[in-house]
C-alpha cells in the first residue's frame, strides 16, 4: 500500500511539536541550518512503527491496534536529524530502540519544546530579504527565538543594478518573493511572519507595501553594535521624540522628509525635484544608525509619519508624494505598509548615494 503524503498542515504540527530541534533524547541538533549561505532543512520524518512490511518495527503494528493507515498519523512520526534516524532503523541497532522507548521518546521531547515555548501554536514563516552585500549565514536574535521557523523564504541575491531597468526588476523579483511568502505561510499554518530586512531602502518600502495583513509580522532589525537581530526592548526602551515641520504653500506634490540615521536636507530634494514643492519633514534629535532599533520606537514613527501625511491628503489634493528616507530598514518596511493606495497618490521612492550629485535619485514609484 502507498504511503499517504502528510499535508501541509500536519507537517507544520510535526515541525511545531518538534521545535524544529531533533526528538532523540538529549540530542540538541537544529534540524534547519545554514550551507553556503542558504538555509536548508536538516531533518528527516522517522516512523516509530514502519509503514512497509519489512521497515523496522511494522511487527508491533496489530499490538499497538493500529492500521496501515494510521502508520502515516502524527502520532507515530517523529522529527529526527539524519544520524539518529539512521540509528533507530539500522539492522544491528534496531533492536535498542523498541516501540515502547521512541513512543516515550517522543512524548518527553514534545513536553521539553512545549515547556520551552509556552505556547506550541506559535509557529512562523520568515523572509529574509537581504539584497546588501553577500548572503547571510545566521540570524542569531537576541534572547533567543521566539517562535519556531517552520520554513524560510529568501532573496539573497546581491542587488547591483541601479538602473531604471534594474529597480524595475527589483520591484517583480519583490512581488514574486511575497507571493511564495504568502503561500508558505498558508501552507505551512503558520501563526506569524518574521522578517529580516538588509537591502536597499527603495525595495524595502516596496516590499511592504505589498505586505498584507494575513498573519501578525515581527519585523526585526539588524544592531550593528551587537552584530544581532533584534525587535522587542529587552528591558525598558528609551524615550524617542519625533519632531514634524512642514510647509504648505498649496503646491500639486509633496515631498516627505524622514530623518532617523541622517539627516536629509531640503537641499538634497531641490538636486532631484527642480521645482517647487510642499514638505512634511520628520526627524528625531541626534540623528544616528542605532538610534532607532526597536519596535516599540519603530512603530510610533510609522504611526506618526502615516497619520500626519494623511491629514495632509485629506486637506490637500497632491498628485505626487516624493519620499526621500534615511532610516533604518525595518522602518522603512513599515512606512511602505502604511501606503494606503486608497488615500495616497503614487509615492516616488529615492535612493541616496552620499558620493554623487543629485545625493538621492528616483528609484520606483508605488
Amino acid at each position: 500500500m502507498a504511503r499517504r503524503r502528510l499535508k501541509p498542515v500536519e507537517n507544520a504540527r510535526l515541525w511545531v511539536e518538534s521545535g524544529g530541534i531533533c526528538s532523540y533524547e538529549n540530542c540538541n541538533r537544529e534540524l534547519i541550518v545554514t550551507t553556503d549561505g542558504s538555509l536548508t532543512i536538516d531533518g528527516i520524518i522517522a516512523h516509530i512503527i514502519g509503514h512497509a512490511e519489512t521497515s523496522p518495527r511494522h511487527e508491533y503494528m496489530e499490538q499497538y491496534n493500529l492500521t496501515q493507515d494510521q502508520l502515516e498519523d502524527l502520532d507515530n512520526l517523529m522529527l529526527m536529524c539524519h544520524a539518529h534516524s539512521k540509528l533507530i532503523d539500522d539492522s544491528h541497532t534496531k533492536h535498542m530502540y523498541p516501540p515502547d522507548r521512541l513512543f516515550k521518546m517522543k512524548k518527553d521531547h514534545q513536553e521539553r519544546i512545549s515547556k520551552l515555548l509556552g505556547n506550541r501554536d506559535k509557529n512562523s514563516v520568515a523572509l529574509i530579504h537581504k539584497r546588501l552585500g553577500g548572503p547571510m549565514y545566521d540570524t542569531e536574535l537576541e534572547g533567543g527565538p521566539p517562535y519556531i521557523i517552520l520554513d524560510v523564504v529568501e532573496d539573497q541575491s546581491e542587488f547591483v543594478d541601479f538602473t531604471k531597468e534594474g529597480w524595475e526588476k527589483g520591484a517583480a523579483e519583490n512581488k514574486e518573493l511575497v507571493e511564495r511568502f504568502k503561500q508558505t505561510v498558508k501552507a505551512m499554518d503558520a501563526k506569524v511572519g518574521e522578517i529580516f530586512p538588509l537591502s536597499p531602502i527603495p525595495l524595502l518600502v516596496h516590499l511592504g507595501s505589498l505586505l498584507t495583513d494575513t498573519v501578525p509580522y515581527t519585523i526585526y532589525q539588524f544592531n550593528r553594535e551587537t552584530g544581532v537581530w533584534v525587535a522587542d526592548h529587552p528591558n525598558s526602551s528609551p524615550e524617542l521624540t519625533l519632531t514634524s515641520t512642514k510647509d504648505i504653500t498649496g503646491k500639486s506634490e509633496l515631498a516627505v522628509l524622514i530623518s532617523i540615521s541622517g539627516k536629509v536636507k531640503h537641499e538634497y530634494v531641490d538636486e532631484v525635484l527642480k521645482k517647487s514643492y510642499d514638505s512634511l519633514c520628520f526627524e528625531i534629535k541626534d540623528p544616528g544608525v542605532t538610534r532607532v532599533v526597536y519596535r516599540d520606537d519603530v512603530k510610533k514613527i510609522q504611526s506618526k509619519v502615516k497619520k500626519e501625511v494623511e491629514q495632509l491628503l485629506q486637506e490637500h489634493d497632491y498628485d505626487k508624494i516624493h519620499l526621500f528616507y534615511a532610516g533604518p530598514a525595518g522602518l522603512a518596511i513599515e512606512i511602505g505598509r502604511g501606503i494606503n493606495p486608497n488615500m495616497w497618490p503614487e509615492v516616488y521612492v529615492y535612493d541616496h548615494k552620499k558620493r554623487e550629485i543629485p545625493r538621492y535619485q528616483y528609484a520606483l514609484s508605488i
